[in-house]
Protein backbone atom coordinates (compact mmCIF):
# COMPACT_ATOMS: atom_id res chain seq x y z
CA UNK A 1 0.00 0.00 0.00
CA UNK A 2 1.55 3.52 -0.96
CA UNK A 3 1.25 6.44 1.39
CA UNK A 4 -1.91 8.23 -0.46
CA UNK A 5 -3.45 5.28 0.23
CA UNK A 6 -2.44 4.50 3.81
CA UNK A 7 -2.94 8.54 5.12
CA UNK A 8 -6.12 7.85 3.87
CA UNK A 9 -7.47 4.30 5.71
CA UNK A 10 -5.22 5.70 8.70
CA UNK A 11 -7.62 9.06 8.59
CA UNK A 12 -10.76 6.73 8.02
CA UNK A 13 -10.16 4.46 10.73
CA UNK A 14 -9.52 6.85 13.38
CA UNK A 15 -12.79 8.78 12.05
CA UNK A 16 -11.27 11.90 11.11
CA UNK A 17 -11.61 14.10 8.42
CA UNK A 18 -9.23 15.85 6.48
CA UNK A 19 -9.71 19.35 7.96
CA UNK A 20 -9.02 17.96 10.85
CA UNK A 21 -5.93 15.91 10.42
CA UNK A 22 -4.91 19.45 8.33
CA UNK A 23 -5.49 21.08 11.60
CA UNK A 24 -3.45 19.05 13.69
CA UNK A 25 -0.41 18.63 11.09
CA UNK A 26 -0.90 22.72 10.47
CA UNK A 27 -1.34 22.68 7.04
CA UNK A 28 -4.85 23.23 4.50
CA UNK A 29 -7.19 21.14 4.05
CA UNK A 30 -5.89 20.97 0.36
CA UNK A 31 -3.04 19.83 1.26
CA UNK A 32 -3.90 16.92 2.69
CA UNK A 33 -6.09 16.03 0.14
CA UNK A 34 -3.39 16.34 -2.16
CA UNK A 35 -1.29 14.03 -0.22
CA UNK A 36 -4.22 11.36 -0.62
CA UNK A 37 -4.42 11.63 -4.32
CA UNK A 38 -0.36 11.84 -5.08
CA UNK A 39 -0.47 15.05 -6.10
CA UNK A 40 1.84 15.97 -2.91
CA UNK A 41 4.27 14.60 -0.72
CA UNK A 42 4.88 15.64 2.36
CA UNK A 43 8.03 17.19 3.92
CA UNK A 44 10.27 14.82 6.50
CA UNK A 45 9.12 17.31 8.80
CA UNK A 46 4.99 16.48 8.33
CA UNK A 47 5.96 12.99 8.13
CA UNK A 48 6.96 13.37 11.73
CA UNK A 49 3.64 14.59 12.32
CA UNK A 50 1.78 12.39 10.72
CA UNK A 51 3.44 8.99 12.43
CA UNK A 52 2.80 10.95 16.32
CA UNK A 53 -0.95 11.41 14.94
CA UNK A 54 -1.60 8.31 13.95
CA UNK A 55 0.89 6.47 16.46
CA UNK A 56 2.90 4.80 13.86
CA UNK A 57 6.66 4.65 12.19
CA UNK A 58 7.53 6.96 9.17
CA UNK A 59 8.95 3.61 7.93
CA UNK A 60 5.28 2.20 8.05
CA UNK A 61 4.01 5.16 6.39
CA UNK A 62 6.58 5.37 3.25
CA UNK A 63 7.15 1.65 2.67
CA UNK A 64 4.89 0.42 0.05
CA UNK A 65 5.19 -3.36 1.17
CA UNK A 66 4.99 -2.36 5.03
CA UNK A 67 1.42 -3.49 5.42
CA UNK A 68 1.19 -4.05 9.15
CA UNK A 69 1.02 -0.99 11.58
CA UNK A 70 3.95 -0.60 13.95
CA UNK A 71 3.39 1.55 16.87
CA UNK A 72 5.69 4.62 17.52
CA UNK A 73 8.30 4.02 20.72
CA UNK A 74 6.61 5.88 23.00
CA UNK A 75 3.19 3.42 22.75
CA UNK A 76 5.68 0.75 22.78
CA UNK A 77 6.50 1.46 25.86
CA UNK A 78 3.29 1.24 27.40
CA UNK A 79 1.51 -1.15 29.75
CA UNK A 80 -0.91 -3.56 27.63
CA UNK A 81 -3.99 -1.79 29.31
CA UNK A 82 -2.56 1.46 27.95
CA UNK A 83 -2.18 0.65 24.58
CA UNK A 84 -5.57 -1.56 24.49
CA UNK A 85 -7.12 2.10 25.92
CA UNK A 86 -5.10 3.60 23.24
CA UNK A 87 -6.02 1.35 20.07
CA UNK A 88 -10.07 2.14 21.49
CA UNK A 89 -9.45 5.94 21.85
CA UNK A 90 -8.24 5.84 18.16
CA UNK A 91 -11.47 3.91 16.93
CA UNK A 92 -13.48 6.92 18.35
CA UNK A 93 -15.58 9.87 16.28
CA UNK A 94 -13.83 13.50 17.06
CA UNK A 95 -17.18 14.32 18.48
CA UNK A 96 -16.54 11.11 21.13
CA UNK A 97 -13.34 11.74 21.89
CA UNK A 98 -13.91 15.33 22.93
CA UNK A 99 -16.81 13.61 25.52
CA UNK A 100 -14.10 11.50 26.57
CA UNK A 101 -12.13 13.94 27.49
CA UNK A 102 -14.37 16.01 29.20
CA UNK A 103 -15.61 12.90 31.29
CA UNK A 104 -11.57 11.84 32.25
CA UNK A 105 -11.57 15.80 33.31
CA UNK A 106 -14.79 14.85 35.64
CA UNK A 107 -13.07 11.64 37.17
CA UNK A 108 -9.36 13.27 37.37
CA UNK A 109 -11.78 16.06 39.42
CA UNK A 110 -13.36 13.17 41.74
CA UNK A 111 -10.01 11.80 42.50
CA UNK A 112 -8.64 15.18 43.37
CA UNK A 113 -11.67 15.53 46.02
CA UNK A 114 -11.59 11.60 47.40
CA UNK A 115 -7.06 12.53 47.96
CA UNK A 116 -8.34 16.07 49.45
CA UNK A 117 -10.70 14.11 52.24
CA UNK A 118 -8.48 11.52 53.09
CA UNK A 119 -5.78 14.52 54.12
Amino acid sequence: MAFDEKLKALRLENNMTQDYVAEQINVARSTIAGYETKNRQPSHEKLMAFARLFHVSIDYLLDDNECSRIVVTEARTLPEDAKALLTRYQRLSIRSKKDLMKHLHLLELQDEQREQRKN
